[in-house]
């Protein structure tokens, strides 16, 4: 049987007026890697801090290992817990002094502290860094010191609140490396909000998406927001710089979602049932290991995704003159 972290049951979340989280239920199990996704405003911050316990739920329950948190000592429940944020602030002094301050605090002295402080730098590969200065690092360095201050506490849940955004492909995949090896040798929870579809499905046991604070089933790409219309007996999503066929689920709906792998690329146009059809040149190259996304203008962008097989024998590439075609069905309408 599944051991718990977290459970959420209604949940509620309420700003000036503004319903920005509304989770019916989600379970989070003991042990597991979480991603969160979700467009900005998605409310994966709002998630994370309330989980965290360092911000209130407007309405619901949270059971932490099956404790109602509103029943349980809130101060020993965030001894266990722990939230890294996206840009984390560092004291302008040495590194191991920032990854002992919340062993001090808590009344650690001497060498299980000294020790304690040179593990947690071991773990996220900072041996050595301990007295280097904050302002010396690099942005990966810095969140990597987050971590270790973080791990100094031995917390049973490690919160991070877009780790990559602000770090290049090398620090993230280093980064990601750490978060598993920390997952699989302390048990930590780890729930990580990210932008990133790749490094959310590549480190995750389970990926968690977000959009308008609900749930939604899948990862939100290709999001556009506008209005219907209809036009020769079919019904159009028009974005104000394309309009997409679609299945008219809701005459209220203001957004689509267009998945990367339902789109089709061609040099010419085809023949097909498919309603959408549109041209434009490839403005970025995005290599995913066995697949390619591309990025391509039709006046807006879209995000395609072709198996690196195909990329090669169409030989793509930058600027090249391209065909999009994806049937109507093929698009979400919320």
């Amino acid at each position: 049987m599944d051991t718990f972290q977290f459970e959420i049951r209604e949940l509620t979340k309420v700003y000036n007026g503004k319903k920005v989280l509304d989770i019916p239920h989600l379970t989070i199990k003991k042990g597991s890697i979480y991603g969160v996704m979700g467009p900005n405003g998605s409310g994966k911050t709002t998630l994370l801090s309330i989980l965290s316990l360092l911000l209130s739920p407007t309405s619901g329950k949270i059971y932490f290992e099956g404790i109602d948190i509103d029943e349980a000592d809130k101060h020993l429940l965030r001894q266990k817990m722990t939230l890294v944020l996206q840009n984390p602030l560092l004291f302008s002094t040495t590194v191991e002094k920032n990854v002992a301050y919340g062993l001090k605090a808590r009344g650690i002295r001497g060498g299980e502290r000294e020790e304690r402080v040179r593990e947690c730098l071991r773990l996220v590969g900072l041996d050595g860094f301990g007295k280097r200065g904050s302002k010396e690092l690099s942005g990966g360095e810095v969140q990597r010191v987050a971590i270790a201050r973080s791990l100094a506490l031995n917390p049973m849940v490690l919160l991070l609140d877009e780790p990559s955004a602000n770090i290049d492909r090398g620090s993230m995949d280093l980064l990601d490396k750490i978060l598993k090896e920390l997952n699989q040798r302390f048990q930590i929870t780890v729930i990580l909000a990210t932008h990133n579809i790749n490094q959310a499905y590549r480190l995750s046991d389970d990926v968690i998406c977000l959009f308008e604070g609900r749930l939604a089933r899948s990862p939100l790409e290709n999001l556009f927001k506008g209005r219907i219309v209809k036009e020769h007996g079919i019904f159009l999503f028009d974005t104000g710089r394309i309009k997409v066929a679609i299945l008219l689920e809701s005459d209220e709906a203001n957004h689509i979602s267009i998945p990367p792998e339902d789109i089709i690329i061609s040099h010419k146009p085809l023949s097909t049932s498919a309603r959408n059809s549109f041209s434009g040149n490839i403005l970025n190259v995005s290599d995913e290991g066995d697949s390619i996304r591309l990025g391509v203008d039709v006046g807006e962008k879209l995000r395609v995704k072709i198996t690196k097989k195909s990329f090669q024998e169409m030989n793509l590439n930058l600027g090249s003159h391209v065909y999009l075609t994806f049937k109507s069905s093929s698009v979400e309408v919320f």
